[in-house]
């Protein structure tokens, strides 16, 4: 019998651990946020919620694999941070029954439902796949190569034989198409 070799997960060094980092957190952090803000009551917390999300996505780092979803592993680590969020705060929405406190208490169990979440979140994925197949051909490639493969700009624009401008443009171009097509999504959550 032939064993499968299994892959070891890719050792990065600090600089590119940043790097990948704020590629994450620059796709992501708007999106996540907005989420958030869906299911704690104030932008304070949501704000906190945030930093302990991206604190949680530097810790594991060393073990992110780009080459997955890396888009379901963040918004796991989202809800998951959420639920440790709403537990914390469980105790005082007992005690007082203002609607916000109620309303964090319905989210509290909206999250907890598993089988919701992950409906919504397969559901917003497929809209992520969906919205990024309607870019021009060559936008989409060079979206795809920058922000799920992980590509640079510089590495893109000698790839495709294009200028380094051109690739930010057509980033640019898909990151505002993704915001728009995805609006009406995200004002449901």
């Amino acid at each position: 019998m032939i064993k499968k070799e299994q892959k070891k997960p890719i050792s990065i060094n600090q600089s590119s651990k940043k790097d990948l980092f704020d590629l994450l957190y620059n796709l992501h952090y708007s999106l996540l946020l907005h989420i958030v803000q869906q299911y704690v009551p104030t932008n304070e917390d949501a704000e906190e919620v945030m930093q302990d999300v991206f604190m949680k996505v530097w810790d594991k780092m060393d073990q992110i694999d780009i080459n997955k979803n890396v888009t379901g592993y963040l918004f796991r680590i989202t809800r998951n941070t959420c639920l440790d969020f709403l537990r914390s705060k469980r105790h005082a929405l007992a005690l007082e029954t203002n609607s916000l406190q109620q309303k964090n208490l319905l989210n509290f169990h909206a999250l907890t439902n598993n089988t919701a979440s992950t409906i919504i979140e397969n559901e917003l994925i497929i809209l992520i796949n969906e919205s990024v197949q309607l870019l021009p051909e060559k936008c989409r490639l060079v979206f795809i190569k920058s922000r799920f493969e992980g590509l640079k700009h510089k590495q893109i624009s000698s790839e495709l034989n294009i200028s380094t401008k051109t690739v930010e443009n057509h980033i640019s171009k898909a990151i505002k198409h993704l915001k728009l097509s995805l609006r009406d999504y995200l004002s449901f959550l």
